[in-house]
């Protein structure tokens, strides 16, 4: 099937879903909330850290400007209806938007092996209270446990600052959030008075998530005494505390029988998927008799297992204490409960539901089965020793499938052509004998196969294989083999180099420039070509010495990494690499239909219609999968990093944050609009930040604006609402139902609950009712026709990019050059 822009009638599913971050989002009051343009600020650091919150003060969203015009369904020429699809449109993008978008934002990297010791300073219990009563309203501190919150309070120190101090100079780096426990504080922007707090207020929390500029300058106007933490503190202390809390959650559930056969990725989301309950002294817990529905594992406090057995088999009552579990059997059979339990002492549990259990991994039969087969597989030697990628075991695992032979069949035949796979045997007899006299009889628990799945397809089978008796046998195709490993040769193999997909035969010095196509934090793009063949290129050039300044040079070799292992028609492809004393260069596939961001926004219009919004949200959706499928998180998912190729298919760049997660990271990077409530509160996270940022995107792409801005909103009003997930659709309409149900299954607080997270992973997204026109096949074919194509005028083009004229000419740098131990930083890339 092909696309189609105006069939919402044709689309059905369930009802929203209830969590969408508390509630369903309210609809717009009016339509100048459906704005985000303005004039440029002459003060762009407005956006970074101006947050001034006194005692039990309620910030109000700023006034909103008229809006420009809106195009909810689009314009009838972008419409994928019928035969008119729009072949050629000028792009002109609209500064403003892209200005108030602000740059990328990235933190150091937090090493968890660091032996870092959280500070403490003692205080008063009174000062305790104090901070504590401060910190409660503050969005960054409000999602802390009671733990968290002290060992933050532990480490903050007292500064006395006399009168007339300049605590915060506007435009710093800031390193130091603020509490006032005397005096007052006064803040100025461009030397203008903009607000003052007093005991109780709070300053400057931006700065420890990553190092922003400050936005406005804070004056002690009397002797203040300030409660103050820094950033590295606050991040290495909530990132070891989180991985500390996982690890002895981790450590109990191993212990759980019928868990402990379950990998790491499940056992993580099992954790991720537990809510804490607590239960005063003397409250039962479970009643004998009731249905088990509930897991609990004990964190805090002392229970009574009571009443224990039926009839004649009574057992001694028992006490378990933190670290032990109870209602284990919930998860797998729902049966009665066999016991009373009762708090002895206030307890604080972990709780897991049989339907959540089911909802984020399924049923827990299938998941202890999935492992034991996936135990079995990785024992067949050539599976063994070929050192494939865990997201490639697993989808292997899933292709084993359970068949049955009945007695008397044939699998092969000497001499015939035959299909070659894996069988492994799980009851039953098989024969397998040849010509020459050669018998061989296997039985439960053998294999045969692996030594023929090299063999061409269509060869003739050098035995017989006879079913002696009925057989049930694990099955793995080798064409379904090929179609995770590519290549069959790489069985029994070590992993190939990444490096060996690169064009090596290419040097910098074929290379001829042209223009800048984009400029970024570390370099330029240019549009290069090959002087022998003519065949155009994107030439990524970042500076050696921006990289070791901002201390990114892991994350440009891992992204050299990652992009040389990827190969899909919707990410971009690496080419090769090269580097010189001062740069690194990546030379990329030419995509020159310019940025998705200039489809949405362009001088008449923000937004697109439904269709052309599916279908592009479709493209992306592959993409990402592709990636997770891996182990990949992308984390810098936005319209200006989706270029158009020339089919008008979407293609995925910049995979400069993308990085290998297999439990959680915990290093705070992206774009501010779309960054999830669980990069910003540094909870720690993996691919479920796409999926957030997916549904983020979908939802600019259809209104032209993305849900968390505003006019004029600063950046920690904007993630104060992306943590509360307080945002809505416009009135009228324009957001289909379908696309809305989407939105708010991808939108959602709680990554255990969000789609793309739970049992059936991406294949939710893909099956949900908006992508329900979507021929997944034929667009991975690009054989549906795009909403838009651009007019490609010469291999040379590049008319759909904006121009950077004024910095093509710029004079080389005269800093010095780096030394050997800084140039030895780039040995691997």
């Amino acid at each position: 099937m092909g696309i189609c822009a105006s069939n919402e009638a044709t689309e059905k599913g369930p009802p929203p879903p209830a969590d969408n971050g508390g509630s369903r989002p309210p609809s717009f009051s009016s339509p100048k909330d459906r704005s985000q343009h303005s004039p440029p600020s002459n003060n762009p650091s407005m956006t970074n850290d101006f947050s001034l919150v006194p005692p039990n003060s309620a910030q109000e969203d700023p006034p909103v400007p008229p809006s420009r015009p809106h195009n909810g369904g689009g314009p009838k020429d972008m419409e994928t209806d019928g035969p008119a699809i729009e072949r050629e449109k000028n792009i002109n993008i609209h500064g403003r938007v892209r200005q108030q978008r602000g740059q990328n934002i990235f933190a150091q990297k937090i090493d968890l092996t660091e032996n870092f010791e959280t500070p403490r300073f003692p205080k008063s219990d009174t000062a305790i209270q104090f901070i504590d009563n401060s910190l409660v309203d503050n969005f960054i501190f409000a999602s802390l446990s009671s733990k968290e919150r002290r060992l933050l309070i532990d480490a903050m120190v007292m500064e006395t600052v006399p009168a007339g101090t300049v605590i915060i100079k506007q435009g710093d780096i800031g390193d130091f959030f603020y509490v006032v426990d005397e005096g007052h504080v006064s803040f100025a922007v461009d030397g203008n008075h903009v607000g003052a707090c007093g005991r109780g207020g709070s300053f400057g929390e931006l700065a420890l998530l990553y190092n922003c500029p400050r936005a406005a300058t804070c004056l002690a106007n009397t002797t203040c005494r300030l409660w103050k933490v820094d950033q590295r503190t606050f991040r290495y202390m909530l990132a070891n505390n989180n991985a500390s809390q996982q690890k002895d959650i981790h450590d109990v559930l191993r212990k759980v029988p019928f868990l402990s056969q379950l990998d790491e990725q499940n056992l993580l989301r099992i954790s991720d998927a537990l809510t804490s309950v607590t239960f005063p002294e003397g409250e039962r817990i479970i009643n004998k008799g009731d249905v088990g529905e509930v897991f609990y594992i004990l964190r805090e406090g002392k229970v009574k297992v009571h009443d224990i057995g039926f009839g004649d088999s009574q057992y001694v009552d028992q006490e378990l204490g933190p670290g032990d579990w109870f209602g284990e059997r919930a998860l797998l059979t729902g049966d009665a409960r066999s016991a009373n339990i009762t708090a002895i002492t206030n307890c604080t549990t972990l709780c897991l539901s049989r339907e959540t259990f089911e909802k984020i991994l399924g049923p827990l039969q299938g998941l202890i089965d999935m492992a034991a087969k996936k135990r079995t597989l990785e024992g067949v030697p050539i599976f063994a020793h070929s050192q494939f990628q865990p997201f490639e075991m697993a989808r292997l695992t899933e292709l084993l499938v359970e068949r049955s032979f009945p007695a008397g069949s044939i699998l092969a035949e000497e001499g015939k052509p035959f299909e070659p796979n894996l069988y492994i045997i799980r009851e039953g007899r098989i024969n397998i004998s040849s010509s020459n006299g050669q018998i061989n009889t296997l039985m439960d628990a053998d294999y045969f196969g692996d030594s023929w799945l090299k063999e061409e397809l269509g060869s003739p089978s050098p035995f017989t294989i006879t079913v002696q008796n009925d057989t049930e046998c694990g099955v793995l195709t080798r064409r379904n083999i090929e179609s995770v490993i590519g290549n069959i040769n790489r069985l029994g193999r070590p992993l190939m180099m990444m490096s060996a997909t690169l064009n090596k035969s290419i040097k910098y010095k074929d290379l001829v420039k042209f223009r800048i196509l984009g400029v970024g934090t570390f370099g330029k793009v240019w549009l290069v070509s090959h002087k022998k063949t003519g065949v155009p290129y994107a030439l990524k050039q970042l500076s050696k010495r921006e990289i070791i300044g901002h201390h990114q040079v892991d994350g440009v070799i891992r992204e050299k990494n990652i992009m040389a292992s990827i190969e899909h028609p919707f990410v971009v492809n690496l080419v090769s690499t090269f580097q010189d004393d001062r740069h690194l260069y990546m030379l990329i596939e030419l995509v020159q239909g310019g940025e998705l961001f200039s489809v949405i926004h362009t001088e008449t219009r923000d937004g697109i219609p439904n269709g052309n919004s599916r279908f592009y949200a479709a493209c992306i959706l592959e993409s990402l999968s592709h990636l997770h499928y891996r182990s990949i998180c992308y984390r810098d998912l936005k319209p200006e990093n989706i270029l158009i190729d020339a089919k008008g298919y979407c293609v995925l760049v910049d995979l400069g944050f993308a990085k290998v997660v297999t439990d959680k990271t915990y290093t705070l990077c992206g774009t501010p609009e779309y960054l999830a409530p669980e990069i910003i509160l540094s909870k720690g996270h993996d691919k479920g930040v796409d999926y957030w940022a997916f549904g983020v995107l979908i939802y600019e792409m259809l209104v032209g604006r993305s849900p968390f801005y505003s006019y004029g909103t600063d950046q920690v009003s904007l993630f104060k609402r992306i943590v509360q997930v307080k945002y809505s659709f416009p009135p009228g309409g324009m957001v289909s139902e379908p696309a809305q149900d989407l939105i708010q299954r991808l939108i959602v607080r709680r990554q255990a609950n969000r789609y793309g997270c739970l049992a059936r992973g991406d294949m939710d997204v893909r099956d949900h009712y908006w992508f329900n026109v979507i021929d997944v096949e034929k667009l991975l074919m690009k054989q549906i026709p795009a909403p838009w194509v651009p007019r490609i005028r010469d291999p040379m083009d590049a008319s759909h990019f904006d121009s950077y004229r004024h910095v093509e000419n710029e004079p080389p740098s005269n800093k010095p050059h780096l030394t050997p131990q800084q140039q030895a930083l780039f040995k691997d890339f």
